[in-house]
């Protein structure tokens, strides 16, 4: 391999070692989301409390939307293998308190920090797969992570219900984080931790980012359950809109924003954006 065409030269083993760790990490990442819905309705009902099922999806969904960007920027910041073990610990964490609490509380707080900490580090793999590898390598790095959500998204499931079947239904919800503590020692042994000089944050727009999901997010999980007509949720649209105009202003003036708004006026990227999200949603 030439190493002048790569941005992160590395051995080939500790190449090797990152490429692994990356495929853990989304195998890790898919199994969390796919397996928790599976599994949570009867550790919910285990609690007595059932009524939250639709609150706690949204939590995850929540925090990891929220992170996502902004865990890019972060990595740029404080070094991409240093967001990916410091996330990847918390969220393990995470995994592993929720198996061992036995309050809604405490559970619920932990599928929050959960949904976020993944956040912090979904980005790092596709990163990495572009930083470490030749241009010519790259589409088929990107295709191992493919394959791992492929797996993640249909083994998931039935390997933490097979669990919960056998009466090991909370330690089916340690299981993703074994996965996810393999990726963090892989990517924190062999990668160097890289960042860049003079990054700045965009404080302003990750509040109304935040903002602007959440009222999204509540308002989309809530409509069905009390009507789309509830003041509640038309607050939560409004509050969508809002939020929406603000951002966009900011973002445009930021210097370093967490979303470029001039990539919105390439045509090719908002189509393959559109595509990607029916898709998505698919």
């Amino acid at each position: 391999m030439s190493e002048e065409k790569v941005m992160i030269p590395l051995t080939k083993g500790k190449k090797n070692a990152v490429i692994i760790g990356c495929v853990c990490l989304m195998f890790s990442v898919t199994v969390f989301g796919v397996g928790f819905f599976v599994i949570q309705g009867p550790i919910l009902a285990e609690m007595h409390a059932s009524q939250y099922y639709s609150l706690l999806t949204i939590f995850a969904s929540l925090g990891l939307a929220i992170m996502t960007p902004i865990g890019g920027k972060l990595g740029d910041l404080f070094g991409r293998r240093n967001i990916v073990v410091i996330s990847g610990i918390i969220c393990a964490a995470c995994g592993i308190g929720m198996s061992l609490v036995h309050s809604i509380l405490p559970f619920a707080i932990f599928r929050l920090l959960l949904g976020a900490a993944q956040g912090a580090f979904t980005a790092a793999p596709y990163i990495l797969m572009r930083e470490i590898n030749e241009s010519k390598d790259v589409p088929k790095a990107m295709g191992y992570l493919a394959s791992a959500i492929a797996v993640g998204s249909f083994g998931g499931g039935i390997l933490l219900g097979g669990l919960a079947d056998a009466g090991f239904l909370r330690f089916a919800l340690m299981v993703p984080a074994i996965p996810l503590l393999i990726g963090v020692v892989l990517i924190g042994t062999s990668l160097p931790n890289k960042k860049k000089d003079k990054v700045e944050i965009d404080f302003s727009g990750i509040v109304c980012l935040a903002v602007l999901l959440s009222g999204f997010c509540l308002a989309m999980n809530y409509g069905p359950l009390i009507g789309w007509g509830n003041l509640k949720v038309l607050a939560g649209f409004a509050v969508t809109v809002v939020a929406g105009i603000i951002f966009v202003k900011m973002e445009n003036k930021a210097a370093e924003p967490i979303v470029p708004m001039y990539l919105f006026k390439n045509r090719k990227f908002t189509t393959l954006l559109a595509v990607g999200f029916v898709c998505y949603f698919y």
